[in-house]
């Protein structure tokens, strides 16, 4: 694995365990856990999208964003609501 794969997988994982717990401080409804899945879910959405279609061209192949929705969107929800969850336990 590179050194910016290494990052990059870093950024989703650290991104994910802020959201999820900046929501369980946040919500404290049984809806906590669910919503920072959603959140991370969706801005790994939004940074994504804002790669691909606003900053300028860089060259390349293919568009592989979906993908990198599906394996890293997914990383980054279960990991934030995870880390909701424990939070919401700490709490307690």
């Amino acid at each position: 694995m590179t050194l910016t794969a290494v990052v990059l997988w870093g950024a989703i994982i650290g991104g994910s365990i802020a959201v999820g717990v900046a929501v369980a401080i946040l919500l404290k409804s049984k809806y906590a856990v669910p919503v920072a899945a959603l959140a991370a879910w969706f801005l790994m959405l939004a940074y994504l999208l804002v790669n691909e279609y606003l900053l300028p061209y860089r060259g390349g192949g293919a568009s592989m964003w979906p993908i990198a929705q599906l394996v890293g969107g997914t990383v980054a929800a279960g990991v934030a609501a995870l880390s909701c969850a424990v939070a919401r336990l700490m709490r307690r």
